[in-house]
């Protein structure tokens, strides 16, 4: 007869705060619960659950940032100090659910970085709003330069989640900072090369994204089609420095390089805000100043805000004019990019309102609305329009990418316009690349 063995009781799941104890020995510098039923995640709440539908919470955590190598003028010292913070990010993860895992909790780790879901035509590319979570989890708000501000690390650092099979009670649960470290110095917008932030509030995502983005996300597509494009290789030299290509090569080799982060590097927010208030010159001097006298090459689409930012406020600073490489998935990301690319110095003077009317492989209907350099996209045909645009989906997607010319898909029908052509012109403007 086979040894009886002995019978092993199973151990109880541990608590909220020993999971919390769990991440934070794995490195994790704060964390906080936030439970997915947060009327904040409504719109988020089905896209989430299709990738992780046993979620019913997730533990936030933040990993603080070395704050004097990202204000470094020599961007490979800031880019080592993301690249660490990134890898730092995802062991911490690993560590984590792999304890949750023997622990008996079923958990599974998000971060912020790459890689995204590129192939997503119905939403983000992201699984999660990490920076919701945490505004909801009380580890920070979001600050001018869009980023979330801790109120002790500001805006040097790295977000992570972790998705649990446990809600946390009220009790256990984080809630959003009653203040925001934000401080409204403006130093994000000062030091901004592409005029991103601006001083009112207003981001441009797109000059934003064009820039720093370079080597990541729509710059790479980019850069590939200058390659295919070039007839041999003193035709791409032409078009593309040596030093822009050793770029990219190390990017590719090593990790994906930023061009700026300088609303990260000069934010003061935090711990350092109280001697920030009390002195500004020494900051300006050390920190803004360099970074703003810098010479560098900045991205820009040509026509955009930001190539006008750059002549205006950077004469020091040269000027490269590259293509967006952001072309929409679908009809549904096209609406969705709309405010995202928007450039509000081009639209001065507009006020319009336009209606599309789509069909084909995809049927839809939206009022897009500019005026006040400011644009609204909402779902349906609202009020009266100054243009109205018929169009099949995917001659209007093929106009867009430029593999179709308009003139022709007006001829054919499959493009059909009602209003005076000048306002898509003056549409057009509004989002250059």
């Amino acid at each position: 007869m086979p040894h009886d063995l002995p019978v092993t009781a199973t151990p109880p799941a541990p608590r909220l705060p020993d999971i919390m104890a769990i991440c934070r020995a794995a490195g994790a510098d704060d964390v906080a619960f936030v439970e997915l039923n947060r009327p904040r995640l409504a719109a988020q709440r089905d896209g989430i659950l299709r990738a992780i539908p046993w979620a019913k919470g997730f533990m936030v955590f933040a990993r603080r940032l070395n704050r004097h190598a990202l204000r470094s003028p020599m961007r490979s010292i800031s880019s080592a100090e993301f690249t660490s913070g990134g890898h730092d990010v995802k062991e911490i993860i690993h560590k984590t659910v792999r304890d949750l895992e023997d622990a008996g909790v079923r958990s599974l780790g998000i971060s912020g970085l790459f890689p995204f879901e590129f192939s997503r035509s119905d939403g983000p590319p992201f699984v999660v709003p990490l920076k919701i979570l945490a505004e909801e989890a009380g580890l920070g708000r979001m600050g001018k330069n869009r980023m979330v501000l801790h109120p002790r690390f500001g805006a040097d650092l790295y977000l992570g989640a972790i998705a649990l099979d446990v809600s946390p009670q009220d009790e256990e649960a984080g809630r959003p900072l009653s203040e925001s470290p934000c401080i409204d110095c403006n130093m994000c917008a000062v030091a901004c090369p592409t005029g991103a932030i601006a001083k009112d509030g207003h981001f441009d995502f797109g000059s934003c994204m064009t820039h720093n983005y370079r080597e990541k996300v729509g710059g790479f597509v980019e850069w590939v089609h200058t390659l295919a494009d070039s007839k041999n290789r003193h035709d791409y030299r032409r078009r593309v420095s040596d030093t822009e290509t050793l770029s990219w090569w190390q990017s590719l080799g090593y990790e994906a390089n930023t061009h700026c982060d300088y609303c990260v590097a000069v934010c003061p927010a935090g711990d350092e805000a109280v001697s920030f208030l009390a002195d500004r010159k020494p900051h300006f001097r050390d920190v803004v100043g360099p970074l703003r006298e810098r010479a560098e090459t900045v991205f820009v689409v040509p026509g955009s805000d930001a190539e006008a930012h750059v002549a205006a406020t950077y004469p020091h600073k040269k000027i490269r004019h590259i293509g967006s490489g952001r072309s929409p998935a679908s009809i549904a990301n096209l609406m969705a990019m709309l405010p995202l690319v928007f450039q509000r110095g081009r639209s001065q003077g507009i006020a319009a309102r336009y209606h599309f009317r789509f069909h084909g492989k995809e049927t839809m209907e939206a009022t897009v609305d500019i005026r006040d350099q400011r644009i609204s996209v909402s779902p349906g045909l609202e009020g009266k329009a100054d243009l109205v645009v018929r169009a099949d989906s995917e001659a209007w997607l093929g106009f867009l990418r430029h593999e179709r010319k308009l003139p022709w898909e007006l001829l054919r029908g499959r493009i059909r316009l009602r209003g005076s052509p000048a306002r898509l012109k003056e549409f057009g403007r509004c989002f250059p690349g």
